[in-house]
């Protein structure tokens, strides 16, 4: 090539390249001035500006390389690939370093070409530690980004996402750099925060491959924290649920929400809402909420307040209907007049007041206390209010017309409680003079005094059947007199600081104290035995009150909140059958499936509908605990075979009529054959009886158990039998043969259920060392043991498709199994007690249990945890505080 070049242009060519990188595009530049210049020409320094030098070339050769790519490799694409060899340092913009391994075969199509017009130069880097060289490409010259109209205005558009990729960039190398280290993977807020960013980088198409591993290696490692955490959480929330069950609920919603679902945190939350009584928080008043009483019938609650008002309230969603304001002055007590349509309010302003329910007009004032006004009670014959005050007397005007009737001195302090029988005839008041006083209304003079209390006496309640009294006391007891003697019944203790307001169940068989402890403790009034503890309100608790139901209680407190709460909460159950008052030994599905029957230690047999939980007709009571029932299998049958402590076994038909009754030694399970026409019963005996079920005639007695027979099982063909016992035995019987074909060892506990697959080729029992086994059924072999209850495993079944096992325990939850690969599948629901029985459904979709708790409950087999999950927020009144998510390695906001 002829080509001449003026004084300075060659050393003007050179200072624009700036590099010898940039040299191999001067052959092409060199070209451009020949044409430019013509043969034998001189390159003049005006020329060559002309032609916009080194970075006009450049230009002029991106232009030309783009047209020459495929229709398929777009000038959008072709910039997106370019992007990738272009870094943000500082605020300037340079090129970088990209290994053709990073690259797919697209996108070297479009680097080949731009590497053949010199735009870009590929070379070998030195392969450090590992000793193997990396081939990469780079920007031959920064005026590609700089000076190429397409790329320099992408790069200014992408320059602040360029920063951060760098930022990114920077990070994968200090992890490749540490030898990939655990310490340099991201966490928390980093993580989040590159995790955004690298899924914008990637709708970009400009997301380098080592930022990926990165933020993938961490996620790994971080997800495997997060199980670490809700697993914890889960366990926490597990053994806590009983003492904070509102807590429980929170933590294991955030385990399961921010951190991700194990089964432990599933079992938690099933467990905490197990035991989270509260229904319903109202936060209505500004001030303590010293009173709170339900109406009679059921649909409204009122509640006195320090605040100067009384309010009016939904039940059942706490709504604020009415605010009845008394003059500023704090109210101390409310009451209900017996056909709801009234209340009547006491306080600090020495009068009473009496109220329309519905509209909140004041209907009538009731005078004459000289002092502060403590509690007011309502006649449950309606004819009379009664007041007790600070001046130590209380008084009972007629409601009807506000005309006093009763002085009732005696007290020699505060008067606080005030209390009638329900006959309407007496009158119970507490003191702080440490007694309470039965008053006979009539002669308007003590009929009893209760004594017996070491501190001030303020609570006082009269028991519905009208034969017991309750008193609370600033001793930290509560305790029950004989209400027409005045004998002391039961001393009870359990709270730590003062008993105030004291409550009744409708059938009187639970008293509920309400305490500065914060709790408020449900005991039977039988034996004292603690039935429940309610746990929720923050500072003490002043006020008590039974829904006329029995099913709820509300509570007030000095945390300025009234409390709804559920006797029997919801869990994670769709039905549950709730009225027996003890532990539930079996329940059993029908053979329809529409209702369901429950043996308990009541010493009863009740029927329920399966859809819905309800009654289905009057209990069956006997003389005795009842240890099982049984459907028979027969559509349309109806009969029922159940069996008692007292050694009964009856058959009975579908009106109740008895078909076949024994009695003997105690029969303590029986199962119908699939057929229907016999029955096989296990005793405390140790023999296996088979029955004809039409005449209760014994078949076949099979011996051979060293101790009780727990649970019986017919196999699905009805040939065989299986026995459980407490001789840590399962035997196996030929029923047709009358003999045993085979005995289960290696429980090391009592063997108490037993269950057959339905292709009868394996067996699977429960036992009192935790574990489920299951064995091979024509040799006895054991197959494996399931391991995982915290408890005795007291009941099993097989699902009816083969596919599961159930499991229910003492460790209160129930669990399903594969049953071909014996992993567990989950828990899928959690009583308040022990479980003593479970039963598939014949769609293997749905489980009936009994328990200890006294209920019998269906479970979906497969739960719906995010429905779960929706009905636990329901039951949550607050969030976790930031000492609670620190204390179990949850994000802090702002941390």
């Amino acid at each position: 090539m002829d080509l001449s070049f003026a004084p300075g242009v060659v050393d003007r060519i050179i200072e624009d390249a700036g590099t010898d990188d940039a040299l191999p595009l001067l052959a092409y530049l060199l070209q451009e001035l020949y044409f430019a210049s013509g043969p034998g020409g001189v390159v003049t320094e005006e020329l060559y500006r002309d032609l916009g030098g080194v970075a006009g070339a450049i230009a002029r050769q991106a232009d030309h390389t783009v047209s020459q790519l495929d229709q398929a490799d777009g000038i959008a694409f072709v910039l997106c690939v370019l992007l990738k060899f272009v870094t943000v340092q500082g605020e300037g913009v340079a090129r970088k370093r990209v290994p053709l391994s990073a690259l797919n075969e697209r996108e070297r199509r479009v680097v080949d070409a731009f590497v053949d017009a010199r735009l870009l130069v590929s070379d070998v880097a030195d392969g450090g530690a590992t000793g193997q060289e990396a081939p990469y490409a780079q920007v031959t010259h920064e005026a590609l980004f700089r000076q190429w109209a397409p790329l320099r205005q992408e790069v200014e558009s992408r320059v602040e996402q360029l920063r951060e990729r760098a930022e990114l960039e920077r990070w994968a190398e200090d992890w490749e750099r540490s030898g990939r280290s655990d310490d340099y993977l991201l966490t928390g807020d980093r993580l989040t925060l590159a995790k955004r960013r690298l899924t914008a980088l990637e709708e970009s198409g400009i997301a380098p491959e080592p930022v990926r591993v990165l933020v993938q290696s961490s996620q790994l490692r971080d997800l495997a924290f997060l199980r670490r955490v809700s697993d914890s959480i889960g366990q926490y929330a597990i053994g806590s649920a009983e003492l904070h069950p509102e807590r429980a609920v929170l933590l294991s919603l955030a385990a399961l929400g921010e951190c991700t679902p194990t089964p432990s945190a599933r079992r938690g939350l099933m467990a905490a809402l197990a035991a989270s009584h509260m229904r319903t928080r109202v936060d209505a008043h500004t001030d303590t909420v010293r009173h709170i009483a339900w109406s009679p019938d059921g649909r409204r609650l009122a509640t006195a307040s320090r605040d100067g008002s009384a309010r009016v309230l939904d039940a059942r969603s706490g709504q604020s209907l009415l605010v009845l304001p008394s003059d500023g002055a704090m109210v101390e007590s409310v009451a209900w007049s017996p056909d709801s349509a009234y209340v009547v309010t006491a306080g600090r302003e020495r009068v009473v007041r009496i109220w329309d329910a519905v509209s909140g007009e004041p209907v009538r004032l009731l005078t004459g206390p000289t002092d502060i006004v403590r509690q007011v009670a309502w006649s449950p014959d309606g004819r009379y209010v009664a007041a007790s005050s600070k001046d130590c007397v209380v008084r009972v005007w007629e409601a009807g017309t506000g005309a006093l009737v009763q002085d009732l001195e005696g007290h020699r302090d505060d008067v606080w409680g005030v209390t009638w029988s329900p006959d309407s005839t007496r009158l119970a008041s507490a003191s702080h003079d440490q007694t309470a006083r039965v008053w006979d209304l009539a002669a308007g003079t003590a009929a009893v005094v209760l004594e017996g209390h070491t501190d001030f006496v303020e609570g006082v309640a009269w028991s519905p059947d009208g034969l017991s009294i309750a008193t609370g006391s600033g001793d930290h007891t509560a305790r029950i007199w004989d209400a027409g003697t005045g004998a002391l019944r039961l001393l009870l203790r359990g709270h730590t600081d003062y008993v105030w307001n004291l409550a009744w169940s409708p059938d009187s068989r639970i008293l509920a104290s309400a305490s500065s402890d914060h709790t408020v403790r449900l005991v039977s009034a039988h034996d004292a035995k603690v039935l429940v503890v309610l746990r929720g309100h923050s500072d003490t608790v002043w006020g008590v009150t039974w829904s006329p139901s029995g099913t709820q209680l509300a509570t007030s407190s000095t945390d300025g909140s009234a409390i709804v709460w559920d006797l029997r909460p919801r869990g994670a159950e769709f039905v549950a059958a709730d009225g027996h008052r003890g532990p539930v030994n079996q329940a059993a599905w029908s053979a329809d499936e529409l209702r369901i029957a429950t043996a308990c230690d009541d010493a009863t047999v009740r029927h329920w509908s399966s859809r819905d939980g309800a009654p289905a007709g009057e209990p069956l009571r006997l003389d005795d605990r009842v240890w099982s029932v049984a459907w028979s299998p027969v559509p349309q049958d109806g009969r029922l075979a159940l069996s008692t402590n007292g050694g009964l076994f009856r058959i009975l038909d579908d009106t109740g009529t008895v078909l076949v009754e024994q009695r003997g030694e105690v029969v303590e399970s029986c199962d119908w054959s699939p057929d229907g026409r016999r029955i096989a019963t296990g005793g405390h005996d140790g023999t296996v009886r088979v029955r004809e079920t039409d005449t209760g005639t014994e078949l076949v007695a099979l011996t051979g158990h060293q101790d009780w027979v727990g649970r019986v099982a017919w196999s699905p063909g009805g040939r065989f039998l299986a026995s459980a016992s407490d001789d840590r035995t399962c035997r196996l019987w030929d029923v047709a043969e009358s003999r045993e074909f085979t005995v289960l060892r290696g429980h090391d506990n009592y063997v108490d259920d037993v269950t057959w697959s339905p292709d009868e080729q394996r067996i699977a029992t429960a036992s009192g060392d935790w574990t489920v086994a299951v064995w091979e059924a024509n040799t006895g072999r054991r197959l494996d043991v399931l391991k995982g209850h915290e408890g005795r495993v007291r009941c099993v079944a097989w699902s009816l498709d083969g596919r599961f096992i159930a499991s229910g325990s003492d460790d209160r939850t129930v669990r399903v199994w594969r049953a071909d690969t014996f992993e567990e599948v989950a828990v899928v629901g959690v009583h308040q007690d022990k479980v003593s029985s479970v039963e598939w459904s014949r769609d293997s979709a749905r489980l009936l249990t009994a328990s200890f708790d006294g209920t019998a409950r269906i479970w979906h087999a497969d739960p719906d945890y995010d429905q779960l999950e929706a009905h636990a927020r329901g039951r949550v009144f607050r969030t976790l505080d930031e000492d609670e998510r620190r204390r179990h390695l949850l994000p802090v906001a702002g941390a």
